[in-house]
Order: structure tokens, then C-alpha cells, then sequence
């Protein structure tokens, strides 16, 4: 499988792991000094993987388009996309749309996620 499969692949699994408050997988794959960026401020790798498993208003939909990666380096990447979210939010389904972008890092041979950023 290519890199770029490989990160587009680890991405919606990010995605999977956010619909079904699976904070393991988040503690996983971020890297221990991983950032967030949002609308909501600057978290940390606990910070994500408290949120993800309390998962307050669990996303019952996500789906990426226009997914773009570019390899940095052989041990540096990043993914940029579209994702359109529906969330459940005090018994209601909202829909939201968001531009993401998430920095990986390759250590020990694992990608790991450096930085997410969210618009």
C-alpha cells in the first residue's frame, strides 16, 4: 500500500474512532507533544483522547472529500481535506462541514499525528 493510502486510510479510522468515542486509538496514534487546532482553541494529545471517549455528542456521520496528501519528507507528511460531519447534540442531528488538516509523522516505523487543525 502507498503512503498516501496508508495516511488517507489512518485518517478515516481517526474519523471511525471519533464516531464510536474510541479514545484508545486517539492515545494510539497521536504523539505524545501531538496539537489540535479548532474553533473551540489549542488541545493536547489528553485533552483529545478525554473528549474523544467522553464523546459528548457522538458524530453518527463523517465523510472526506477532496483529500490531498503531500509527502514532506520520507518521515513527514500531511493530509488536507473537506469532511462534512453530522454530530448529535442534545438529542438533535446537526450538520456541519469543516476544512482539516493533519500532520504525521513517521517514528519507529508507525505514523503518528503531530498536528490536527480544523476550520
Amino acid at each position: 500500500m502507498s503512503i498516501e493510502q496508508t495516511l488517507l486510510d489512518l485518517e478515516e479510522e481517526l474519523w471511525r474512532a471519533n464516531r464510536e468515542g474510541d479514545g484508545a486509538f486517539y492515545d494510539k496514534v497521536l504523539r505524545d507533544d501531538a496539537l489540535g487546532v479548532s474553533k473551540f482553541g489549542v488541545y493536547d494529545k489528553s485533552g483529545a483522547v478525554k473528549l474523544i471517549s467522553i464523546n459528548d455528542n457522538p458524530f453518527t456521520r463523517s465523510k472526506m472529500s477532496d483529500a490531498k496528501v503531500l509527502l514532506i519528507n520520507e518521515t513527514a507528511a500531511l493530509v488536507t481535506y473537506k469532511t462534512d460531519y453530522t454530530a448529535l447534540i442534545d438529542g438533535t442531528e446537526h450538520d456541519f462541514t469543516a476544512l482539516a488538516t493533519t500532520v504525521y509523522s513517521l517514528e519507529d516505523g508507525e505514523w503518528r499525528a503531530v498536528l490536527h487543525q480544523q476550520s
